[in-house]
């Protein structure tokens, strides 16, 4: 009983004189000393400036557009009739295919009767001038003879004479020729033929259905060829000329371009100047109005510079670059705008240039780079 009480005593004591001796060697480690200087830097990203050369093409993106767009109105009142094409939004034609067709067989056979009664009032002249102006009869016989009621009137013979004109205007030629001249003009507005090939966009009457002066009846579109309307921002519109070629790039296929125009004035809604580039389809995988493409510009000057964020330069033009640890803002010139980052020039290779946005700090501010 007494040897089992001394091996219990004898343990506690040991244990107990380990843990003295590690708590004094625990105190007698010597405490790191913080570094209050690096703690107070401000890290901030940085890269190491070297100017080079950069691909000069330039891409945005662009929607594909009907070069011509448009909207058909009846001038005359009458029924719809069939034309040469079904009258259904998304049909097709072909230059001049009949689109619309309105009622107009009244009309004809009014302009008939008028150059019936036109040829009669002629061939009671014809007499009077082989009397009075026999220099002049070959002419008007000649015109009596091309006066067709199913054809268009011929051009009036030139009068030559105050006598031969006081004649035939109180003979009432000249009143009757120009009202046929008239009704002729008026009857073409009963048919509307296709300008270009193209399709339906919309459609608002029916066939069968009457249209009335001034309504709109339908939309068309050019299809042999469209137009891009490609945004770009001002600084980068100057690089871009008329003739240009452009690379048109969809999901699955490239096609060729050539810029038309390009506008010399900002959109106030998209702060861009709009370039417009003619593209005319080819087969049936070409793009189609109202799809949206990349475009892609070839540019023949090269810029050559440093390629940083967009966020790195203030509204004055200006970035921060880190000399002796402290901040300095330095003047630089914007030579391209990518759609992330600028291209710029006027730093130095080898210095260190802050490539974040710095809100509210100031010159000297002591910085340390992350590069």
């Amino acid at each position: 009983m007494k040897t089992k009480v001394f091996y219990t005593i004898t343990a506690v004591v040991i244990v107990f004189i380990s843990i003295m001796i590690t708590g004094r060697l625990i105190m007698s480690k010597p405490v790191p000393q913080k570094n209050e200087q690096a703690k107070n830097l401000i890290n901030v990203k940085a890269q190491i400036a070297k100017n080079q050369n950069y691909d000069s093409d330039i891409k945005y993106r662009g929607r594909i557009s009907s070069y011509e767009n448009i909207s058909l109105s009846a001038e005359v009142s009458g029924k719809i009739i069939q034309g040469d094409v079904p009258f259904k939004t998304g049909q097709k034609f072909k230059e001049n295919d009949l689109l619309i067709h309105i009622y107009n067989d009244d009309m004809k056979a009014s302009l008939m009767s008028g150059k019936s009664s036109f040829l009669r009032t002629l061939s009671g002249i014809l007499p009077d001038i082989n009397v009075d102006f026999p220099d002049e009869y070959n002419k008007w016989r000649k015109f009596f003879n091309s006066v067709q009621v199913n054809s268009d009137l011929p051009n009036l013979p030139e009068i030559k004479t105050e006598k031969e004109q006081i004649y035939l205007a109180s003979k009432g030629v000249l009143t009757e020729y120009y009202s046929l001249r008239q009704q002729e003009i008026n009857l073409e507005k009963y048919t509307i033929y296709a300008p270009f090939d193209g399709s339906f966009k919309t459609v608002y009457r029916e066939i069968g259905a009457v249209a009335s002066m001034g309504v709109e009846l339908a939309s068309i579109i050019r299809t042999d060829k469209l137009e891009v309307i490609v945004p770009v921002l001002p600084e980068d519109a100057k690089w871009i000329r008329v003739n240009n070629p452009v690379e048109l790039i969809g999901s699955t296929h490239i096609e060729s371009g050539k810029v038309s125009r390009i506008a010399d004035f900002v959109d106030q809604s998209t702060q861009s100047i709009n370039v417009y580039i003619d593209y005319y389809p080819n087969g049936n995988n070409s793009f189609l109005e109202g799809e949206f493409v990349d475009v892609e510009f070839s540019i023949s000057k090269n810029v050559s510079g440093i390629k940083i964020p967009r966020e790195a330069v203030n509204s004055e033009n200006e970035v921060f670059v880190i000399q002796d640890e402290k901040l300095k803002s330095s003047a630089i010139i914007i030579e391209r705008a990518l759609d992330d980052h600028f291209i710029i020039s006027g730093i130095n290779d080898g210095e260190i240039l802050v490539t974040e946005s710095l809100a509210e700090i100031s010159d000297g501010t002591k910085v340390l780079a992350r590069i």
